[in-house]
């Protein structure tokens, strides 16, 4: 937790998911979610803040950043990892393994996720981050180089297809599947693959989703090119746990 929010104001932060808790519970128990969640998904290109193009060799070492895919209002995290992030078999909510087909870019360490806790649906957004990625060995869980959800201490580790290491979540967070094109340098969110809650997610926050997108465009699917940026720039708070 940042040194601004006390535990009194954390927990206020954190009592806008519990509304969310029953729908996500129902969610781990509906029926299954195919690997691919979503049909014709969107490719967009991943461009910087000034509108150029977010070049995959000059995203920093353990970024923290954020983008939006498949819709304007579905958060998600861009992450570079130190080591190489192998394709590997995960399961989805239902225990049913589907493949990861792991980082991209440079040395295969670049990878994105839904920034929406598998848990209670808490998210990222404007006025605070809940999802975030740190190098450093965190307070809460005690792991470091992981996706942390502060809200419920909810750890998963990115290396590894979001696999869930600590913490009430029962399974990963939705991948966002990665394009990279070799010589441009350019980055693309091309699908999803895994458990989505988008429906879930929409129902549980459309009032905040209309305030911060519009009435209706909180539900439409990304065109064209997305803005990436650092969490620190885009929450107010970026919480620290």
């Amino acid at each position: 937790m940042t040194r601004e929010t006390d535990r009194r104001g954390f927990m206020k932060l954190c009592g806008k998911t519990a509304v969310a808790a029953a729908v996500a519970g129902a969610a781990v128990r509906s029926a299954t979610a195919p690997a691919f969640a979503l049909d014709n998904p969107p490719r967009a290109r991943l461009v910087t803040a000034d509108g150029k193009p977010l070049m995959a060799s000059r995203l920093p070492m353990h970024a923290n950043w954020i983008f939006h895919y498949p819709y304007e209002s579905t958060p998600v995290l861009l992450i570079r990892v130190e080591d190489p992030a192998p394709a590997m078999d995960v399961e989805d909510r239902d225990g049913k393994a589907y493949t990861w087909p792991g980082g991209v870019g440079p040395g295969g360490s670049i990878v994105a996720y839904a920034a929406i806790c598998a848990h209670a649906l808490s998210y990222d957004s404007k006025e605070t981050s809940f999802l975030n990625y740190r190098r450093k060995r965190n307070e809460m869980s005690g792991h470091g180089r992981v996706i942390t959800c502060c809200a419920h201490a909810s750890v998963y580790d990115p290396a590894a297809g979001a696999r869930v290491l600590a913490g009430p979540a029962k399974f990963p967070l939705a991948a966002v599947l990665l394009e990279h094109d070799e010589k441009t340098d350019e980055l693309f969110a091309t699908g999803i693959a895994g458990s989505e809650l988008y429906k879930e997610f929409f129902k549980a926050y459309r009032k905040d989703l209309r305030k911060e997108f519009g009435r209706s465009k909180y539900r439409k699917r990304v065109e064209g090119d997305v803005t990436a940026m650092p969490v620190s720039g885009y929450s107010e708070d970026a919480i620290e746990c």
